[in-house]
């Protein structure tokens, strides 16, 4: 084999080694174009999963307070019926004050 030969043959050698990096070359550029996509999908993702657990806590949070609210509503129930039955009782034990008072007040007075 020539000098020339040689030299033809590496050449050509070298031309495929260029096409080849060439191909490498595209290749990466389109794994750093699909990796940009997968990047914005995992943000996307993480966007809508935060925004689902910020949903479901403030529905948790909503059944909370309506909890709550039927709670107070229960206990404002409870306490006016406590009041009422605090001022029954109150009036009871002043009508037997007066009943006991009269009944002591009354035979005295009419000497019997």
């Amino acid at each position: 084999m020539t000098d020339s030969e040689q030299l033809a043959e590496i050449k050509a050698l070298i031309n495929n080694l260029v096409v080849d990096v060439e191909g490498i070359r595209s290749d990466v550029e389109g794994l750093k174009q699909e990796t940009a996509k997968t990047n914005e999908r995992v943000e996307a993702y993480q966007k809508d999963s935060q925004q689902s657990e910020i949903k479901a806590l403030i529905n948790h949070l909503t059944e909370d307070v309506e909890s709550l609210k039927q709670e107070t509503a229960r206990t404002n129930d409870r306490v006016e019926t406590y009041q009422k039955s605090s001022q029954q009782v109150v009036n009871l034990a002043f009508s037997l004050i007066l009943a006991a008072t009269a009944a002591i007040v009354i035979p005295t007075v009419l000497g019997r």
